[in-house]
């Protein structure tokens, strides 16, 4: 349960922004809890495990000056979170206090681990952490850091840009390790060196994990920002032919909804996977909208902003791109979290392991124990008598409880005609000609004017 205590701090909100951010915060709760995929599925005590991970723009260390996030933000921030039960984040500064802040927001019970920072130009200084609720969750005791072997470097002797994080947990009977990532992006184009690291990047850790659940038992999910574009990319490819199984269905979680960079992918033991329900949480359409420039426009950054003499804009339209494309992305972040339900409790299976069907036809009278009086060691068995042979009834088939969740979907180790289908209706409907137009819009609108030069 999120704590609202803040909103009635008068040294942290006036009157008008508690009433402001309350009115967000009961259309950001009313979304989360609308049926996925457009919110999140309810969290269950112990039917179901909801897994998330979310690139969480710059947090929050304002390098960019377009910040630092508001008070307000923390709290949509910690309300969207506390509907996961745990949740991988990448992007997290080296300054953890905002990220405390928001655990604390999130009430009792909640905790995070996080890594060291990641130094080198392409680590920005970044850590990743996960964030769960130790009332649910259960931090197994083991936390790495995946480095490349010497036979395994990149090209020019290089690890990972930023370095993956394990870390070991368990919930109602599922035992599980989350390996989070944030690959390397580079250039765009495939044959550049940019790219080809970055497919480098997830061959290894998808080879890597996949090796570790067959050497291991372990269920082993790897999760976070793959830089991975469209389903049927070559990025894509070198995570699924390593044998990891995709949720049923994929959503785009860039901000815009074009390109698949954050995935949730999984190499399980056989018979401990059961998808329930999957999703990109939208929160754009319930936070920061477009509608809320005029709110938001007085505590825009002038820095970023072309304004006259009279602190107006100078061309509204080109503010309200701002406000729209980038400042808000400082406020919450450029991607979409993504999230998983999974079926954990296996209780009815286990029981039902313990099931003989011979004893529904001829049945067995009630097993003799020892006397009350009689002291058996735990470690042995006692010498119980024989059952006294006597003509007994068979056994009745058990009654089975109605399960609280029921999985839609079990996955395949290959893709199936279904998916293979899924992918070639996108394409063949104009999926990759929008997502390039929607690209191409953005950057055109992004991308500043240079003045002509003079001819000579």
């Amino acid at each position: 349960m999120v704590w609202y205590t803040d909103l009635r701090n008068a040294r942290l909100f006036t009157p008008a922004e508690r009433d402001w951010t309350s009115r967000r915060l009961l259309e950001l709760r009313a979304q989360l809890a609308s049926p996925p995929p457009k919110g999140v599925a309810r969290r269950t005590k112990d039917a179901s495990l909801i897994i998330g991970t979310w690139n969480i723009r710059d947090f929050d260390n304002n390098k960019f000056r377009h910040g630092p996030r508001r008070r307000e933000s923390l709290h949509y921030i910690a309300e969207i979170l506390s509907a996961f039960d745990v949740c991988a984040l990448q992007e997290v500064n080296e300054d953890l206090q905002p990220l405390k802040d928001v655990i604390r927001l999130m009430g009792p019970g909640w905790d995070f681990i996080a890594t060291d920072v990641t130094t080198g130009s392409s680590g920005n200084r970044e850590r990743m952490a996960f964030v769960y609720d130790s009332r649910k969750v259960r931090f197994r005791d083991i936390a790495g850091e995946i480095v490349l072997p010497k036979h395994a470097l990149l090209p020019g002797e290089q690890q990972f840009a930023r370095t993956p994080f394990l870390v070991s947990f368990q919930a109602s009977w599922f035992k599980f390790s989350l390996c989070t990532v944030h690959i390397y992006f580079g250039e765009e184009s495939k044959g550049s060196d940019g790219y080809q690291r970055r497919v480098q990047e997830i061959e290894y850790l998808a080879r890597e994990m996949a090796s570790r659940a067959e050497r291991e038992e372990e269920n082993y999910i790897l999760l976070g920002d793959f830089n991975i574009k469209n389903p049927i990319d070559e990025t894509m490819q070198a995570l699924t032919e390593a044998g990891f199984q995709l949720p049923p269905e994929q959503y785009p979680s860039n901000l815009i909804c074009t390109n698949y960079y954050d995935q949730i992918a999984f190499r399980t033991k056989k018979d401990e996977l059961t998808f329930l329900s999957s999703g990109a949480f939208k929160w754009s359409d319930a936070v920061f909208k477009p509608e809320h420039y005029e709110h938001y426009a007085p505590a825009l950054p002038a820095r970023h902003r072309d304004l006259g003499p009279d602190g107006a804009p100078k061309d509204k339209t080109k503010d309200k791109e701002y406000y729209a494309k980038r400042w808000l992305t400082w406020q919450m972040s450029d991607h979409l979290p993504l999230w998983v339900e999974l079926a954990v409790d296996f209780s009815d299976a286990h029981l039902l392991g313990n099931v003989d069907p011979v004893f529904e036809s001829s049945g067995a009278p009630a097993q003799l124990e020892p006397a009350g009086d009689e002291i058996v060691a735990i470690d042995t068995r006692p010498d119980l008598p024989s059952p006294v042979r006597t003509k007994t009834k068979g056994r009745k088939p058990p009654k089975i409880a109605a399960p609280e969740k029921k999985g839609t979907l079990a996955p395949a180790p290959k893709m199936t005609a279904g998916e293979a289908w899924r992918i070639f209706k996108w394409v063949a409907g104009g999926g990759m000609d929008r997502m390039r137009n929607a690209r191409e819009a953005v950057m055109t609108a992004e991308k500043p004017k240079t003045e002509k030069k003079a001819n000579s």
